[in-house]
């Protein structure tokens, strides 16, 4: 089986996959049960009253919903975002504003350098045509977690929406309470459900005014939501088995501890990763202050011998899957710590990255499996001569 350290889709376990099992009716009593408890649970989750937020499931992934979200919430001819970008996913919803004719400015950053509250607050009082602040709480290109503690500092009131596809779960996040209109993430995050719907938690007084904003059919929040309250059902095709899994996924978050104990997990799971992947010579791409614990990005060791392709390629023949390229300017690479990892299998890609690294001289051999065997052979007789 193969372990995944990536920051989704990610590892699953065996009854959230057994969930997929069992095929349902999109319009079954009992599959539309499913959907409510979803939607409330989320509610739940995000510390709202179901009197002012609603949980919007949307077919689809992440930035799908992103999409939806800008599609729907913004009027072409008199709003205008604020997109505040310091990695891939902010630069993404850019380029989803760009591709749809939406106004925005941007405010951007290093990929490793955190948003600073300050200049958001500034940018956003000096310049009055600024109706919306879009942001991602953790972004995955590097690992950084954003603040998001600050809009009620603003002098007026603008909407704001918030990428939390991979914060959601893994982070207390009092939506109401942080003034936070719009919160989007998806099934296969921290929840570890399977990949194949997102969801908004959407401000019901905000989206109520958004009929016909949408230049898009299957992206409109506000028909999606609306059908809903009507028919209890999707306007299309719903996907049954991963609604199930999600369901079944809810269930063990709640066994674990909820949002507290999920993030005690995967804490303990980076700070390890971090520890130990330093003491081999690896150097952290972000500055540990300001590091979250869902993924973690490494710089490229300076040794010429260090190719990533092979490093990768060796992983991946022992079943340690990391995310397979990198996503900054710098020369980098990144292992994540969510999903149902437990510490036994972060042994394991230490102790393969020991074998690489240890005896990095022997990188260049890892071509076929002779090499591997060699590798192994090498690094076998240096451990235990080391003891």
């Amino acid at each position: 089986m193969q372990i995944l350290f990536t920051p989704g889709p990610l590892l699953t376990t065996k009854t959230v996959k057994e969930a997929a099992l069992v095929d349902m009716g999109s319009r079954d009593p009992k599959f539309v049960q499913i959907i409510q408890n979803i939607r409330s649970t989320l509610l739940k989750l995000s510390n709202v009253e179901e009197k002012d937020y609603t949980a919007v499931i949307l077919q689809g992934s992440g930035t799908y919903a992103i999409e939806a979200t800008f599609h729907t919430v913004l009027k072409r001819e008199t709003d205008k975002v604020l997109v505040v970008s310091n990695g891939a996913y902010g630069e993404r919803q850019a380029k989803i504003l760009t591709a749809i004719n939406k106004k925005f400015v941007k405010l951007t950053y290093d990929e490793n350098q955190k948003c600073v509250v300050e200049d958001i607050i500034k940018a956003i009082e000096e310049d009055p045509t600024i109706t919306h602040l879009s942001m991602v709480h953790s972004e995955t290109t590097s690992g950084i977690i954003n603040d998001i503690d600050f809009v009620h500092r603003l002098s007026r009131r603008v909407v704001f929406i918030l990428d939390a596809v991979s914060s959601f779960g893994a982070y207390e996040i009092p939506v109401s309470k942080l003034n936070i209109d719009f919160l989007i993430s998806t099934s296969n995050k921290n929840i570890q459900g399977l990949p194949g719907f997102a969801f908004v938690i959407a401000n019901k007084s905000i989206l109520t005014q958004c009929k016909g904003n949408a230049a898009s059919l299957v992206l409109d929040l506000y028909d999606q939501e609306e059908y809903m309250l009507k028919t209890q059902q999707f306007r299309f095709t719903p996907p049954t088995h991963v609604l199930r899994c999600f369901e079944c996924a809810l269930k063990e978050f709640e066994e674990e501890g909820s949002i507290k104990g999920r993030q005690k997990r995967y804490t303990e799971l980076q700070q390890y990763l971090s520890q130990q992947m330093q003491s081999l010579g690896f150097k952290l791409f972000v500055d540990p202050k300001d590091q979250g614990c869902i993924i973690t990005t490494f710089l490229f060791p300076k040794d010429p011998n260090f190719n990533f392709n092979q490093f990768y390629d060796y992983l991946a023949a022992k079943n340690l899957i990391i995310y397979p390229g990198k996503m900054t300017k710098a020369e980098t690479f990144r292992v994540g710590s969510i999903g149902a990892l437990t510490m036994e299998n972060m042994h394991q890609l230490i102790e393969s990255h020991q074998s690489i690294y240890c005896r990095n001289k022997f990188i260049s051999l890892m071509r076929n499996k002779k090499s591997f065997i060699l590798l192994n052979f090498y690094y076998y007789n240096y451990t235990n001569y080391q003891k």
